[in-house]
């Protein structure tokens, strides 16, 4: 390779560079592969301009996809229907709730007929209670079941048809709705919902008074409640017999009872 000259021309203008040498490619003014030819444009100019026409249409958006567990237009439930439908746990913990409340309402009338005399005579005696029917005054205490009985029914029935939720249901989430269209359910499969259920354990209990054998019948009242296990749309059989379902109560869906909405348990 040459050697630049050390002094410039005297003229002061360098001689051209030869394209055979290669010197081309140190001057910046020729275009490479590995150098890219300088911008020949205007900086600041005018942004590019849309096509012809406008801005192209965009598709509209299809109903029920989206990111996942965000809910779209027309798509209440992001999973589907099956996504709707109350979970096994929920409605296992919304029974075990009621229930405790169910059994705090009876404490009294357990109590109320109990015979404390025959109690403190056992105890004195320090003879054991043999039968334990004679702890109890049988009178008060079917006096104090029958009340008991009927709140309870009151309590089911009464927040069903009015809110869809008992305090359990409201506390996990829960609704009660007509299988049909997820509408309110009617003062009708309220009662007959209820009576079912109470049917099996009225039966049970009167049963039992005249042959423990006959306590084989508390089954039936099992079954009813396992058939969600394997239920398509996870109904008990009272369900079944009321045509309703148990579902989902989600911020974004719309509630039914919403024309009910007083303030009281299951308004949500």
């Amino acid at each position: 390779m040459s050697e630049p000259p050390k002094n410039p021309p005297p003229d002061g203008e360098w001689p051209a560079p030869d394209p055979a040498s290669g010197d081309a490619n140190d001057s910046g003014d020729a275009a490479t592969p590995e150098r890219p030819p300088p911008y020949q444009g205007t900086y600041g100019g005018q942004p590019a301009q849309p096509p012809p026409g406008g801005p192209l249409p965009q598709a509209p958006p299809v109903q029920g996809y989206g990111p996942p567990g965000v809910p779209q237009p027309g798509a209440p439930y992001p999973g589907g229907p099956q996504d709707m439908l109350a979970g096994r746990g929920a409605r296992l913990g919304a029974g075990i709730l009621d229930s405790i409340l169910i059994s705090v309402v009876a404490m009294p009338a357990v109590l109320f007929s109990i015979r404390w005399d025959k109690m403190q005579e056992s105890v004195e005696s320090n003879q054991p209670i043999t039968d334990p029917m004679d702890v109890y005054n049988i009178p008060r205490l079917l006096t104090g079941y029958a009340i008991v009985f009927v709140l309870s029914f009151a309590y089911f029935t009464v927040l069903h048809a009015k809110y869809g939720q008992t305090l359990g249901k409201k506390a996990c989430g829960i609704r009660l709705v007509k299988a049909s269209d997820q509408s309110a359910v009617t003062w009708g499969q309220a009662l007959g919902r209820q009576g079912f259920i109470y049917a099996i354990s009225v039966t049970t209990g009167v049963l039992n008074l005249f042959s423990p054998a006959a306590g084989i019948l508390g089954l039936v009242g099992l079954l009813d409640l396992a058939w969600i296990l394997w239920d398509d749309r996870r109904q008990a059989l009272h369900d079944k017999v009321a045509k309703t379902v148990v579902v989902k109560a989600t911020p974004w869906t719309p509630n039914p009872y919403a024309r009910d909405a007083a303030p009281g348990p299951g308004n949500g």
